[in-house]
């Protein structure tokens, strides 16, 4: 009897340090979760003392960057309260490239994004961003949590530069100096390591406690029914643990079935590229027999006006000697025979000229539904990239721990993947958008070489390269992609270098005449340098679209630079190659028309 009444006790005891951390667990997530109400009731707060000017629309739109699950109270709020008098949308953001079309932005720094990017990216929208736990006056609004409140700090530059207008309610309360922010950050600090402090002390205590009770010999056969629970409930998660494996593997298998999938599109996309590529060289020799006909048909036309007049004139000169010999009638009547051949043949050559021209048209259409292919094929590639992406990371967000080391090197082969894969649709999208508006004005070679110095120093400064040029024309033709031509063959010059070697670059200019009109002059422009060098059986590949010389891990990029180049000297009417040799350096020529003519 007295053996039951001590086992009873054990039971009671054990029962309520079970109960004890049970109600401190839940108190902990009730907290979290009064604060995250909290949060969101403070920023719909801001939201009423804010004005846009102008604001439209009928919905006011929350954005939530990074995986918060402060989004789910957003959300619940959003359901009950209108901030300006309109109904709030709440809408989550990955990523900072997504931001769009919201009216006020959330982020914590808890989740590692740059608050001066993520400024950057918004700049003009009229997006308010509201942060929380970044330094003193780095975002427009900035909240921080002290003990069971919130304070905030307002950047009245910021917020003035884009055009917002704040209360002076929120004005008054806000914080204004760094150092009382820095004070209030520090209390926030201490208080959570209060917080955790008491929480390792009643961790302790119950340790005591279950020390205490593993002390008693008495209960011996009690707590050996408490492991046969424990090892039956360690059993339960043992296979709980052995379906999420399998769970794993299966969404691993689907990641591999996608990335075949992907490999497999990437194909059907390079297969379809060398199909524009054949098409477009077979038009340009269409064009080229176009012109030819063109000119062949000038030049009969001109002989059809000067035999017509001499037409005209035996016609009279028989009309008024019509009773000379007979000779004179042969001679007359053939004449005649030969005036009705060239007037046939003067009308099939008018019908011979409309077919060709229809051609051209034709031709032109083709080219022109190509590119559009291309680029509605290369945008549509993007919708199934950005899921992947999207699932990547939210298996690495919420499965990577639980994952072994191979799992987590297999997403990150996924991810590096599609990251490829995205580069490759950008070049292509931008490749087909090359000469898709012919705006050509005066353009000064010297500025865009003094730009591009500029803006690349800092690859400039690590190879400890030099570039010269001087007396640089200034020709008629597109801005932006003169510069992108520069810009390519510039720093191709620096890439491709031997690693013990500064590379040296020179830009140069002459006058020479067109290949296919010698009456046309040009300009020709040769970049040397002390590069690599490229062999003479590949240096017409090199400009074909994604062709490359080398492997990424030897040199990064595309290999669609020098398509670029090709495609824009041949959108202002020149043409490029090169002269190169191994571990000697190369020299990239192009053309460019000195009057704008042909443009």
């Amino acid at each position: 009897m007295k053996d039951f009444k001590l086992l009873t006790a054990l039971r009671i005891v054990v029962a309520l340090i079970i109960f004890g951390s049970s109600i401190q667990v839940q108190a902990q997530a009730n907290v979290e979760q009064v604060s995250r109400v909290q949060r969101a009731i403070y920023v719909f707060n801001t939201a009423q003392q804010v004005n846009w000017s102008p604001q439209s629309g009928d919905t006011f739109k929350i954005g939530v960057l990074g995986p918060d699950r402060t989004i789910i109270d957003f959300k619940s709020i959003a359901q009950k309260r209108q901030i300006q008098s309109k109904r709030v949308e709440i809408i989550n953001f990955l990523t900072v490239k997504d931001i769009a079309d919201v009216d006020i932005l959330y982020v914590n720094k808890k989740y590692n994004f740059q608050i001066s990017y993520i400024l950057q990216s918004v700049e003009g929208k009229g997006i308010l961003v509201i942060s929380e736990g970044y330094a003193f006056n780095d975002s427009m609004i900035n909240i921080i949590r002290v003990g069971n409140t919130f304070r905030h700090q307002i950047n009245d530059e910021l917020l003035r530069n884009n055009s917002f207008v704040i209360a002076p309610s929120l004005k008054f309360y806000a914080i204004k100096t760094s150092q009382k922010w820095q004070s209030l950050f520090i209390e926030a600090q201490d208080s959570l390591d209060l917080v955790k402090q008491n929480a390792k002390r009643k961790d302790s205590l119950i340790i005591a406690h279950q020390r205490e009770i593993n002390s008693k010999n008495e209960i011996i056969d009690t707590i050996q029914e408490i492991v046969k629970l424990k090892n039956n409930s360690i059993q339960s998660l043992l296979d709980e643990d052995e379906l999420q494996k399998q769970t794993i593997e299966e969404k691993q298998e689907i990641a591999k079935e996608l990335e075949v999938e992907n490999e497999s599109q990437l194909e059907e996309l390079e297969r379809r590229q060398r199909i524009l590529v054949e098409n477009a060289k077979e038009i340009e020799r269409n064009q080229d027999s176009i012109d030819r006909q063109k000119l062949s048909l000038s030049a009969q036309k001109k002989v059809l006006d000067e035999q017509s007049v001499a037409l005209s004139l035996r016609k009279n000169i028989n009309w008024l000697l019509g009773i000379i010999a007979f000779l004179f009638l042969v001679a007359g009547f053939i004449i005649y025979k030969n005036y009705q051949s060239k007037s046939k043949l003067a009308k099939q050559l008018a019908l011979q000229n409309a077919k060709i021209l229809a051609q051209a048209e034709e031709l032109s259409q083709k080219n022109e539904d190509l590119e559009q292919f291309a680029y509605i094929a290369s945008h549509d590639l993007q919708e199934p990239l950005n899921t992947i992406s999207s699932f990547i990371g939210l298996i690495k967000n919420d499965y990577s721990a639980q994952f072994d080391d191979l799992g987590n090197q297999s997403l990150e082969f996924i991810e590096e993947a599609s990251e490829r894969m995205n580069k490759l649709i950008n070049v292509l999208l931008e490749y087909s958008r090359i000469g898709k508006t012919r705006n050509f004005t005066q353009v000064d070679c010297n500025k865009i070489v003094h730009d591009l110095e500029k803006d690349i120093y800092a690859l400039i400064h690590r190879k400890k390269a030099s570039i010269t040029y001087k007396n640089l024309p200034t020709v008629m033709g597109s801005e932006i992609e003169l510069r992108l031509l520069f810009q390519n063959l510039i720093t191709n010059a620096l890439k491709f270098c031997a690693e013990d070697i500064s590379p040296t670059l020179a830009i140069e200019v002459s006058e020479t005449v067109s290949s296919e009109n010698p009456n046309e002059k040009m300009w020709q422009f040769a970049f040397s340098d002390n590069g690599i060098g490229i062999q003479k059986d590949h240096q017409e590949r090199i400009f074909s679209i994604f062709q490359r010389l080398h492997t990424k891990d030897q040199y990064k990029g595309t290999g669609i630079g020098l398509a670029h180049c090709k495609k824009i000297v041949g959108i202002h009417k020149g043409t490029i190659w090169v002269n190169s040799k191994i571990n000697k350096g190369s020299t990239f020529y192009f053309t460019i028309p000195m009057t704008p003519e042909l443009l």
